[in-house]
């Protein structure tokens, strides 16, 4: 999978974010990944884009923050989706997270009218 430009929420573009590569890596090994702050359900956040940890809102509501991000499977991955899905095969996807811990994470299928 390669990480997609998911584009500003027309409601909330101030919690549009693109994280680039560290300085000391090359463009090659790095790709931009441009990111939401949200909710930690994948709803908009109308707070500010920097509340980085659990907090309540002054209307007393609890939230987690969290990031969104798009990926796409890479042309390779798109032809053997096709093959896997031609031979009735079940389809997974494996998420790779470098340290010692694992964070919450939720993948779905985007609605064509999802932004």
């Amino acid at each position: 999978m390669i990480p997609a430009d998911i584009g500003p929420h027309p409601d909330a573009p101030d919690h549009y974010i693109a994280f680039g590569k560290p300085k000391d890596w090359l463009e090659e090994d790095c790709a931009t990944l441009t990111v939401r702050r949200v909710g930690a359900t994948g709803d908009l956040l109308f707070e500010p884009a920097a509340r980085i940890v659990r907090d309540d809102l002054p209307s007393g509501e609890v939230v987690y923050p969290a990031f969104l991000s798009e990926w796409v499977p890479s042309e390779a991955e798109r032809e053997r989706l096709h093959d896997l899905l031609s031979d009735g095969a079940p389809i997974a996807f494996r998420h790779l997270i470098a340290g010692n811990g694992l964070q919450p994470m939720s993948m779905w299928l985007k609605g064509h009218d999802e932004v």
